[in-house]
């Protein structure tokens, strides 16, 4: 080959090397959070930039599970549309806040010093206000639509109100990493047609909270309940609702 075949050749491959970089540096600042929307964040939340990205972290890891949260939550929708001038991620952390500031007790930390928290204490009641979200949707999801038309508001005004300290404190005493929801590919309309509705997992990987609800044999009453690590067998919340005969869990 010639020497100016060479240079050619050379500077073909530089050329392209400078359009890849430009490229990829372009994925990589759309892909960041603007800096005016975590500035504005920051000040709202009075949160440093590392906590909010934090929870942007812990958002983007569950956005499956929150996605189904907001399809299923009107005040968690009602929430987000106050804060429409921000992109969903920010929204969300924004929705997620004030229902964390509506609460009435306060979580600062894990309580289970033998367990080591990825997550900072100042963010732990947003965190919990999505994973309470995740949970109740995962209740509506077991239900299916026509359940919901029966017990939705109920589950909503009479269970959760009474199971949620509880279940909350266990939060409190391991923290959360992922869940397993009612789905069961094999079972009639795939969700899981006997007690099982969530399980939630701790920080050191391992279950410690089952959420489930006993169903009558005339399926015109059930028990709404949950199990924990420190005394798996032993049923707690017990809460009874009556009701017309139910069709089969997950019914649309």
């Amino acid at each position: 080959m010639s020497f100016w075949g060479v240079i050619k050749k050379v500077a073909a491959f530089l050329a392209l090397v400078m359009l890849l970089n430009t490229v990829f540096a372009a994925i990589t600042v759309s892909a960041l959070p603007a800096h005016s929307e975590l500035q504005k964040t920051q000040e709202e939340l009075k949160l440093s930039e590392s906590e909010i990205q934090e929870l942007l972290l812990f958002i983007q890891e569950h956005s499956t599970s929150i996605e189904e949260a907001i399809q299923t939550d009107n005040n968690l929708k009602l929430k987000m549309e106050e804060y429409d001038e921000y992109s969903k991620e920010f929204a969300l952390i924004l929705a997620f806040a004030d229902i964390a500031n509506s609460q009435t007790s306060t979580i600062s930390h894990l309580s289970d010093p033998s367990i080591q928290s990825e997550i900072s204490p100042a963010i732990w009641p947003i965190v919990w206000a999505v994973v309470a979200a995740i949970v109740k949707a995962a209740v509506k999801k077991k239900m299916g639509k026509k359940i919901q038309q029966q017990l939705g508001d109920r589950f909503d005004r009479e269970v959760w109100p009474q199971i949620e300290p509880g279940i909350k404190a266990q939060y409190e005493r391991y923290g959360y990493t992922r869940n397993k929801g009612p789905e069961l590919p094999s079972a009639p309309n795939g969700i899981n047609q006997g007690e099982q509705i969530i399980s939630l997992f701790g920080q050191d990987g391992t279950e410690y909270l089952r959420l489930d609800v006993f169903t009558s044999q005339s399926r015109n009453h059930t028990r709404w309940h949950y199990h924990t690590k420190d005394d798996w067998p032993d049923h707690k919340g017990n809460i009874d609702l009556y009701h017309n005969s139910l069709p089969k869990w997950g019914s649309e």
